[in-house]
């Protein structure tokens, strides 16, 4: 069951985002704070779910959270025709639960949310080495706009 979470879920949000972390950003991303879940989640997640432009998303399976979804309401860039977008911030099935529909329900969820907000499209970035990833939002239509390089210095 896909249903919006409350302050009752941040405790499990917050260990979430934790597993989220661990599993994709502090693999994938040289400079992430594997630590910052823990240090400021609970404070992350209470301003999101005050925030009428967020989107917080709880994905239960036998009574158990085991996936959430946080996206977020953002306007365009002064360079591009005036509009808003949703963007996904955030996606984590446990992985006990991959691959069992949850992901896209989430997903789904998120862009309906979207759309009856009036946003002109639906954005989401992940890691260019995480191919399940890539794979997953391409599946959902999610196609790819540009890409961003870094190199260290």
């Amino acid at each position: 069951m896909i249903r919006a979470a409350e302050d009752r879920d941040i405790d499990v949000l917050v260990r979430l985002e934790g597993e989220l972390f661990a599993a994709d950003a502090v693999v994938h991303e040289p400079l992430a704070d594997a630590t910052w879940p823990a240090r400021e989640g609970r404070r992350d997640f209470g301003r999101l779910l005050g925030d009428s432009r967020c989107l917080v998303l709880a994905a239960d399976a036998d009574g158990v959270t085991v996936g959430h979804l946080v996206g977020y309401l953002a306007s365009s860039s002064p360079t591009r025709t005036l509009s808003t977008y949703a963007v996904l911030r955030s996606l984590y099935v446990e992985t006990t639960h991959q691959r069992s529909g949850i992901g896209s329900m989430l997903v789904d969820r998120f862009l309906g949310w979207g759309r009856s907000h009036g946003c002109a499209e639906a954005h989401v970035d992940a890691y260019t080495q995480n191919r399940a990833a890539q794979a997953f939002y391409e599946r959902l239509g999610f196609g790819s706009r540009s890409v961003s390089r870094a190199r260290p210095l």
